[in-house]
């Protein structure tokens, strides 16, 4: 019989992998290849344990509301411009996570979630 060896890792590790996977386009297998791990079920593993956790840095980014609506030099409407495409980019992220677990409630616990298109509700 062969002993399985069974690695841990901190969850700041585990963050940094569901990060990887959520905001590019690796599948979870490349994602445990590229951290090193035993399998891509690892990936998903992780993935679900942070989704439950509220204020993870994956779900829950807080959005900064601007202090000045209208910037009155260069330097304000280029510091507001910056601000725009940070929350741009949060919300981006969000939406990534979102459709991703969405997928993966999808896929794994074969259930529809999104609406499809021209599909009839039925009546209650």
């Amino acid at each position: 019989k062969t002993m399985k060896i069974v690695k841990h890792y901190s969850d700041d590790f585990k963050r940094k992998v569901i990060q990887h996977y959520l905001n590019s386009d690796d599948s979870m297998k490349t994602t445990a290849v590229k951290f090193n791990l035993a399998t891509p079920g690892t990936v998903n593993h992780w993935l679900r344990k942070f989704e439950k956790e509220s204020n993870t840095p994956i779900m829950d980014k807080p959005s900064k509301k601007p202090q000045n609506p209208i910037p009155d030099s260069p330097e304000g409407m280029a510091r507001r411009i910056k601000e725009l495409e940070e929350a741009l980019e949060r919300e981006r992220l969000n939406t990534l996570a979102a459709n991703k677990i969405i997928e993966i409630a999808e896929r794994d616990l074969k259930i529809s979630i999104r609406k499809k298109s021209g599909a009839k509700q039925s009546k209650k």
